[in-house]
């Protein structure tokens, strides 16, 4: 097994530049083989090791691990942190997944570790079964060649440079080699338990294919990942080329190409070249999913200058004559200390990217706005004044078209609104505190314009592109 590591680690240049490494070690068998298998060859590779740990506070056992661990590695000669984390108190005031707010606090942590201390990498000790479980997690969940790819042997993630040395092997193999070499790892009895979908694909599903069609599924599974990442990479790879011939402007805030150019392109390379751009104004792809590729696909099919579309992260999508333009609309939060009482009228400056207009006119000189960030309302109907606000626990809405009312977090968390910024997003609300209007997503049903209207109120979000 040592032989093999050195030999996956050389084959794939996984420590180029690379002068000191830090270890996310667990203190379970597959981190606890990584540590000591990278103790071994530390001097071959001229390797300063740090060792980092975090006691989530999940378990009773726990902080014993967590002395375990720093035992093991002081022994070691490596510099040891840890952090400690109420992660159950945590999830209650977030009301979020164990598993995601875990994940967030931990590369808080390592990225933290990095930056003050400069280290080059962060070792990771995911195997190969886990290689498996990622990809059919991945496939369950809805995902294209990226997801199919499962773990990289080397990624980035906000900023940190990843490593993963232990694909090559097996869960066998690894508590095998532990074993052999009396390290007495700690197990993690939350494993056993059926709560998370990982855990169900590992101890239900995988078991039974194993003995039911192929008793070697994890491996099977875990080799193709490796010629759909093959293939991916090509099409990644063509995609940055076409890129480059069809881009007119680039900065960090806005990126313009050609609309005709793209659209003449297979919708496989506009799909990756849509995310492409997205990667680069935001730093990485979270948030966007297959429904704001959509979007921008039917903004694309309408043809039409002066119309856009938001998609997520706050970019915005718009096509100008012969330009298709992604840029980020805002740096603001939009975070309000009070609301803010709307004079008909009057412009709102909520902040230096940000404003709120208004204004009334008669029903016979209105005709719709197809803008997302432009509402009308039945100005007869509305108890005014009205107030700019943030949204708050228990808000509703009667959507337009809707019978009854709808939570607004049920509408965000249907839009996928990431959760850190629906509580930054402005809602219009009445006299009597009622939402009209939930922009982009929303507007109330019960102030709709009908036949009898005579008066239109007519609302407005304004963002500033930014140069």
């Amino acid at each position: 097994m040592e032989a093999k590591f050195r030999n996956y680690i050389i084959k794939n240049n996984l420590l180029k530049d690379c002068k000191k490494l830090l270890l996310a070690v667990s203190g379970g068998p597959d981190s606890l083989a990584m540590l000591e298998l990278f103790s071994k060859y530390k001097e071959e590779f001229d390797l300063k090791i740090a060792v980092a740990h975090v006691d989530h506070k999940l378990r009773e056992e726990s902080a014993a691990e967590a002395e375990f661990v720093k035992a093991y590695a002081q022994k070691k000669g490596f510099d040891f942190f840890l952090k400690q984390i109420n992660l159950p108190e945590l999830i209650k005031k977030n009301n979020s997944s164990a598993e995601a707010l875990a994940r967030e606090l931990r590369f808080d942590f390592f990225k933290e570790i990095i930056q003050k201390n400069n280290y080059d990498l962060l070792a990771l000790a995911h195997h190969r079964d886990d290689q498996a479980e990622t990809v059919l997690l991945n496939l369950f969940r809805g995902s294209g060649l990226q997801g199919l790819s499962g773990i990289q042997s080397k990624t980035e993630l906000n900023g940190i440079k990843i490593i993963h040395p232990l694909l090559e092997f097996s869960k066998e193999e690894i508590l095998a080699y532990c074993k052999q070499k009396k390290l007495e790892p700690r197990f993690d009895s939350t494993n056993q338990e059926n709560i998370y979908s990982r855990n169900i694909i590992r101890n239900e599903i995988f078991p039974l294919v194993e003995k039911k069609i192929n008793y070697n599924a994890r491996e099977v599974i875990a080799r193709s990942s490796k010629l759909v990442a093959a293939e991916n990479e090509f099409l990644q790879e063509m995609a940055a080329k076409k890129y480059e011939q069809i881009v007119k402007s680039e900065n960090e805030n806005k990126i313009v190409v050609d609309f005709n150019e793209i659209i003449n392109l297979d919708q496989v390379l506009q799909r990756r070249i849509y995310r492409f751009i997205y990667n680069k104004l935001n730093s990485n792809l979270d948030d966007l999913y297959l429904d704001h590729i959509f979007e921008i696909e039917k903004l694309i099919q309408n043809q039409k200058t002066g119309r856009g579309v938001d998609i997520a992260s706050g970019i915005r999508v718009e096509i100008s004559y012969s330009s298709l333009i992604f840029f980020k609309k805002t740096k603001s939060t939009n975070k309000l200390s009070n609301k803010i009482k709307i004079e008909v009228g009057e412009t709102i400056e909520i902040d230096n990217n940000c404003s709120f207009v208004s204004q009334i006119m008669d029903i016979d000189d209105f005709s719709f706005s197809t803008d997302s960030l432009t509402a009308a309302f039945d100005y007869q109907k509305l108890q005014l004044p009205l107030f700019l606000r943030n949204r708050k626990a228990g808000d509703r809405i009667k959507p337009l078209g809707m019978a009854g009312h709808k939570k607004v977090k049920d509408i965000l968390i249907d839009q996928k609104v990431p959760k850190q910024k629906r509580d930054q997003l402005l809602l219009i609300v009445d006299a009597e505190d009622n939402i009209i209007w939930l922009p982009p997503y929303k507007i109330s049903d019960t102030y709709k314009i009908t036949r009898e209207t005579d008066k239109v109120l007519i609302l407005k979000l304004k963002y500033n592109e930014e140069d």
